[in-house]
């Protein structure tokens, strides 16, 4: 379970990186990019909050057929066009790294750790439950701030997987391991 709130005004709260990643299980060069983001993913998990959105092309993808929806949703509201494809903070990875914009392959430490620093007016508070028969999650939200906010405020709450293993690749690019994969949102 993630959630991330991204806010811009007076900040006195730490808060974590949303690192937003488009990719597909049939994309060749998701199979490229995804073992170096993933380790840049890994070692700053305590200072960001991964999402992977599976999505419904170049090719076939299990995940995003179990979830085509929500995928298309934020593929729609960032204007994705193709994948791999990444974001730090509602804003495409920079081509620092002479690939291409939004290539997850450019994000690094440094990009996160200046991020970080970045505080936020708000205070949010999650904690769930998963039911007796594991057939639904309970997910209270609690968000507080010591400043008047204003404007269109949004609050989404992510469902994540955090690992998915195939015994045979589920796609054409030969990824058989999927973290972090937006599951319900």
């Amino acid at each position: 379970l993630l959630l991330a709130g991204m806010f811009s005004a007076s900040a006195q709260y730490q808060r974590r990186v949303l690192v937003e990643e488009f990719t597909n299980a049939s994309c060749p060069p998701c199979a490229g990019q995804n073992p170096g983001f993933n380790a840049i993913l890994h070692d700053n998990l305590s200072k960001i909050t991964p999402i992977k959105y599976q999505t419904n092309w170049p090719g076939y993808d299990p995940m995003n057929v179990q979830n085509a929806a929500h995928v298309a949703t934020r593929v729609a509201y960032y204007g994705v066009t193709g994948v791999p494809n990444g974001f730090t903070d509602g804003v495409g990875i920079t081509n620092d790294c002479n690939y291409y914009d939004n290539a997850p392959a450019c994000l690094d430490a440094s990009d996160i750790d200046a991020l970080y620093t970045v505080t936020s007016p708000v205070n949010i508070v999650l904690t769930h439950s998963i039911t007796a028969d594991n057939d639904s999650i309970l997910i209270d939200v609690t968000v507080t701030s010591d400043v008047a906010i204003s404007g269109t405020i949004k609050l989404h709450v992510a469902v994540i997987e955090e690992e998915i293993n195939f015994d045979a690749a589920p796609g054409t690019n030969g990824e058989m391991v999927f973290e972090q994969v937006m599951r319900r949102m």
